[in-house]
């Protein structure tokens, strides 16, 4: 455990807790889910701002589809500067939560409806998931909770139940960060022999890898053998097939390589070598399990005998594929494709173009992980902040961003893709984030102000750039990326973005029903609301006069170059 790793942590929490007007302790639980279970920044933050007053120690729901299991959290932020245990009624809060998730009408008699709709909706969408109940908390490991903790397991039927203190946090959260390199070098040894092929993707050889061997690997390099995959080891929840994979490596070893689809290595340089007994190895250099992490940390759990067997491919993979290989190897988690998309032609081009003005674009470790800075454009929100200037996306954008990466990639991020056009939806984004969270707290008591939740960001952004638009004059083929990073020109785009926030949230207002489109959250993910909305914002736009948002065209041309 390392201070700067903690203070990375808490500077993160304390940003969501900005962004999303929300406690720290509401912050952890979003940041806790965005980490450790790949949900959403915006889908973290709105659930984290369902919390409130009677919340009965539910800080945070969320599904988790990879785990099948529905997670209800209670967290805590010590507000102490000095370490200390974790309190006990923080635990005592979330074993109390357990009957208002079992009957969520207690907590419409509580006073908290919206949190009870939220639980309904989960569980009617998700009707055979298990419940997992958590206490992440900042402070200290408190053998008190750990005894609790046991004496709790297994007491319900279809519950889980896990504490994780601020070791166990900071411990995971750095295993994220440092494990993104693989391994350097090492052999694989076959059992019997194996099939080479060569194509156009470059070199592979197929054969069977004894469970003895992945164990050894596994133990070895337990950070860096996954590196490259996106889908961690997701637990051996009852009943789910990581559970089944445990169970068939411990009792039917025989038939594992039967029963089991495989692994897939990817590598930079593999060479095949054997020892003077005959074993067919492969040293392999810079590699990593790209599909197969389940399987490969199933056989460890059941510590399997030599006598499972499985599948392996391993790849020397033309570099210009290789992302290729690890996404289609992962077709099942599209909400990760961003993360394989920042390595192709494209956004490499783009990446060297913002490098000259000292913008880092798309780096590796984005998203969640990575803080907040208007000089460093994740990928993965920087094309929301793009879709959600077309009003064929702007839905999709708010609802779903890792679809974005799949059939509208293209759309998004044409061949010769301007990065003024990416520069441009970023500092709108961005700007509209903030002019967002100005206008909610200037509407403190205001029951309308649930508009302007974190996703509202994407329609102020739709709206910014429908003003520009009408602005024909301007065009960013016509001004370079130097001059939109200086302040006048970010200034001047802040006033218009002032004006696009405005006029969201008076057609809003005006377009709001809940009998027509439900909650708040479900009204901005509605394509009929956005159907109503769009004749409002374009009439209000109409009504902007000249000289009431600056000519862009022209606040380039003062810039000094």
């Amino acid at each position: 455990m390392t201070d700067t790793t903690f203070d990375d942590i808490a500077a993160s929490i304390a940003e969501l807790a900005k962004r999303g007007h929300i406690s720290k302790s509401q912050a952890l639980a979003a940041w806790y889910a965005m980490n450790f279970h790949s949900i959403d920044e915006d889908e973290a933050l709105e659930a984290a701002a369902v919390d409130g007053g009677n919340d009965q120690g539910i800080d945070l729901v969320f599904c988790d589809d990879a785990n099948e299991s529905i997670f209800v959290i209670q967290a805590h932020y010590p507000t102490s500067p000095t370490p200390k245990p974790t309190p006990k009624p923080k635990w005592d809060a979330v074993t109390s939560s357990i009957g208002f998730i079992s009957d969520p009408e207690l907590l419409r008699e509580s006073g908290r409806p919206d949190l009870a709709d939220l639980i309904d909706e989960l569980r009617d969408d998700n009707p055979d998931y298990s419940l997992t109940f958590g206490l992440i908390s900042l402070g200290l490991r408190s053998n008190e909770i750990e005894s609790a903790l046991k004496a709790q397991k297994g007491t319900q039927k279809n519950m889980y139940f896990f504490y994780s203190a601020r070791e166990d946090i900071v411990s995971g959260y750095k295993s994220i960060v440092e494990g993104e390199a693989g391994i350097a070098d090492d052999t694989l040894s076959f059992v019997g022999d194996y099939i080479e092929d060569e194509g156009d993707y470059g070199r592979a050889w197929i054969g069977s890898v004894g469970a003895d061997e992945l164990q050894r690997l596994h133990e070895q390099y337990p950070k860096d053998l996954f590196a490259g995959n996106v889908r961690l080891f997701l637990g051996a929840r009852k009943g789910g097939i990581n559970q089944q994979i445990i169970k068939t490596a411990s009792d039917s070893p025989g038939v594992f390589w039967a029963l089991n689809n495989g692994i897939t290595i990817v590598a930079d340089t593999v060479e095949p070598t054997s020892d003077p007994e005959g074993t067919k190895s492969l040293r392999i250099k810079r590699f990593s399990i790209v599909n197969g992490c389940q399987t490969t940390s199933s056989l460890v759990q059941a510590k399997a005998s030599s006598e499972a067997k499985v599948l392996a491919r391993v790849i020397a993979a033309k570099q210009s594929l290789r992302n290729d290989i690890v996404r289609y190897n992962n077709s099942q988690n599209a909400v990760r494709i961003w993360s394989v998309r920042s390595a192709d032609n494209i956004q490499k081009k783009l990446r060297g173009e913002f490098e000259k003005i000292g913008v880092t674009y798309a780096p590796k470790l984005e998203g969640a992980r990575q803080r907040r800075d208007l000089d460093i454009i994740g990928l993965d929100k920087v094309a929301q902040y793009i879709a959600a200037g077309k009003s064929e996306y702007l839905i999709q954008a708010i609802a779903n961003k890792g679809e974005l990466f799949d059939q509208p990639y293209q759309q998004l991020f044409p061949k010769g893709v301007k990065a003024q056009d990416v520069y441009l939806a970023w500092l709108i984004g961005n700007i509209a984030d903030e002019k967002r969270a100005e206008l909610y707290d200037s509407l403190e008591g205001d029951e309308n102000a649930q508009l302007l939740s974190v996703t509202s960001t994407y329609w102020i952004s739709y709206v910014t750039k429908k003003i520009i638009e009408k602005q024909k004059s301007f065009s960013t083929e016509k001004i370079s990326l130097n001059c939109m990073k200086a302040k006048e020109f970010r200034s001047a785009l802040a006033k218009h973005v002032q004006h696009a926030s405005e006029i969201f949230f008076d057609a809003a207002v005006d377009s709001y029903d809940r009998n027509d489109y439900g909650s708040f959250k479900a009204t901005l993910r509605s394509s009929k609301f956005l159907s109503k909305m769009d004749s409002k914002i374009g009439l209000r736009i109409s009504r902007i006069r000249r000289g009431q948002v600056p000519d862009l065209k022209a606040v380039c041309k003062t810039i000094k170059k």
